[in-house]
């Protein structure tokens, strides 16, 4: 998933927009429980699991969408955007941006990789970045993104729970769909109720206008 793979349309009534969300483009996928391939996600919405090459899931797309609605609530901006150095790889990087936002990735995902050797030594620690800057999700939104600390505080209780270094510990979409942060949005269905509603309101008031 990546927010080049949406097809994102708004329209709206007097304050009540309406905004419309299409998967366009499935590019990777594959199965949960069959895996045809390991090659999934796009760069910069790759878990960790899938970075060493540990037992992933359907939760990897919980990843995906917080990185995606990151971008989207940022103006564009990726949550991670690694890349290489003279003496450490893309993935090295892209682990070490996920550890200072996240902390330390538990061993548990971190030694049981195909390529954990690759990232990390024995105790865990990354082979090729010894210094690391860590900067909360809220403190990169209200630092670098002014967002008000309320906002800010707001936006990372509803990601952070996305972004779990555990997979099987990772929210759900059924999980977050009841999240305080989604109070003030109107699915489909409310949006259409109150459509109908204003437009009856509108239909009485003509009426009214008539018998005067």
């Amino acid at each position: 998933m990546s927010a080049a793979g949406l097809s994102v349309t708004t329209s709206g009534i007097e304050g009540n927009e309406k905004i419309t969300v299409k998967i366009a483009d499935l590019g990777n996928a594959t199965w949960a429980e069959h895996h045809i391939t390991d090659d999934i996600q796009t760069r910069q919405y790759r878990c960790p699991e899938v970075i060493v090459g540990a037992k992933w899931s359907s939760t990897a797309d919980v990843w995906s969408v917080a990185c995606v609605m990151f971008e989207l609530i940022t103006g564009g901006d990726y949550l991670f955007d690694p890349a290489p150095g003279s003496r450490y790889s893309k993935d090295d990087d892209h682990i070490a941006q996920i550890i200072e936002l996240m902390g330390e990735i538990p061993k548990s995902i971190a030694l049981t990789g195909k390529y954990s050797s690759e990232f990390f030594n024995r105790k865990g620690e990354l082979r090729h970045i010894s210094k690391l800057r860590f900067w909360p999700l809220e403190a990169v939104l209200s630092d670098k993104y002014l967002f008000p600390k309320p906002e800010s505080d707001a936006i990372a209780s509803f990601l952070n729970p996305m972004l779990c270094l555990l997979p099987d510990k990772r929210a759900s979409a059924g999980d977050m769909v009841h999240h305080s942060w989604l109070e003030a949005v109107v699915v489909q269905g409310k949006l259409d109720a109150l459509r109908r509603i204003e437009e009856d309101e509108r239909s009485s008031s003509r009426e009214g206008e008539g018998y005067e």
